[in-house]
């Protein structure tokens, strides 16, 4: 259902039924997603390591033409539009820097049904912590041993708990109802070490004074079964191993909603500052690159987000929407 989310659709009865579960599980961590936007945007998650992103496992697909037309897109049905449309422990801030070498040892041993978010927050009380949030698509056993060295860290708090895969999806659904604003960006990563992380802690914690519900997130996924892809295959371009990185402001005070922008990506640069110039120059993970989508009067982000796949889709766009009546997020110019 193009507009369906994922918390709706997981009730179906059609899909409670044991030993299946939809791609959806590796959603990021909220069922409040949209199911249309984020396959299309790739479908990173928890169950990535395992089963690669949503888009890879995308069999098929019902579309409204710009015409009005509607087909079904997949392999053999419209192969080029199937082709384009594809696209807790917590710490206190003075175990940081443990924190930081516990999750480079476990990544070196990552499991694909494991997945870690290493979260910068304010508790109710405006007291700033690392958590981490460790997923294990596994026994309460087995995964209590996975993440094991991050309970030997003492965190100040631990809840470890085996629950349905469908409410794993919405551990992280509180930031939807946060009153005020809210705007974020993502980043990509290649190197995760304490100095950076840091710098980047230090600057979320200024970042806070003003916009106390904002939070940054590290992602940990198995990204192999992503890279694997080859980059033609998808529109997806971004087939690479390096980490991603949410930004999430959240705000009611509006003096601050006019430097908003420019402090989000001031903090995404300081994210990447010690990572590769792929990294650096990196818009984010497509889903989280909102702040560039409303810019794309020249097709400059486009551009960077389709990378070598950028041209085919023009193609495309030509032959299906060459009045380019869909002209939202990260709009495609028709082929001349």
């Amino acid at each position: 259902p193009g507009g369906g989310r994922w918390a709706r659709e997981f009730k179906s009865p059609n899909l409670q039924v044991d030993g299946i579960s939809l791609r959806g599980g590796s959603i990021l961590q909220c069922s409040q997603v949209g199911i249309g936007g984020y396959t299309l945007g790739g479908g990173l998650g928890y169950s990535t390591g395992a089963h690669g992103m949503a888009l890879d496992n995308l069999v098929s697909a019902t579309v409204v033409l710009a015409s009005g037309e509607i087909v079904k897109a997949s392999d053999s049905e419209h192969p080029d539009l199937f082709w384009a449309l594809r696209g807790g422990y917590v710490y206190l801030p003075a175990q940081l820097p443990h924190v930081v070498e516990a999750i480079n040892a476990w990544r070196k041993v990552q499991k694909d049904h494991e997945a870690i978010l290493c979260v910068f927050t304010l508790d109710p009380d405006g007291n700033p912590y690392v958590t981490i949030n460790g997923i294990s698509n596994s026994t309460k056993e087995d995964g209590e041993a996975g993440f094991k060295r991050f309970f030997e860290l003492g965190p100040a708090k631990v809840t470890n708990a085996q629950i349905p895969w469908i409410e794993v999806s919405n551990l992280s659904n509180a930031f939807n109802v946060i009153p005020g604003n809210k705007m974020v960006v993502g980043a990509h990563i290649d190197v995760f070490d304490l100095p950076q992380i840091q710098k980047s802690w230090d600057s979320w914690s200024e970042i806070v004074k003003k916009a106390p519900a904002s939070a940054l997130m590290y992602e940990f996924y198995g990204y192999k079964r992503v890279a694997k892809v080859p980059i033609g295959q998808t529109a997806f371009a971004q087939r690479h191993e390096m980490m991603t990185v949410l930004c999430a402001f959240a705000w009611t005070d509006e003096s601050f909603t006019s430097e908003a922008r420019d402090k989000l990506l001031r903090l995404k640069s300081v994210i990447s500052g010690s990572s590769s110039k792929e990294a650096q120059e990196s818009l984010g993970y497509v889903n989280y690159a909102d702040p560039f989508c409303t810019l794309n009067e020249t097709d400059e982000y486009a551009k960077k987000i389709f990378g070598p796949n950028y041209h085919r889709l023009q193609q495309i766009k030509k032959k299906y929407d060459p009045k380019l009546v869909f002209n939202k997020w990260f709009a495609i110019r028709p082929a001349h």
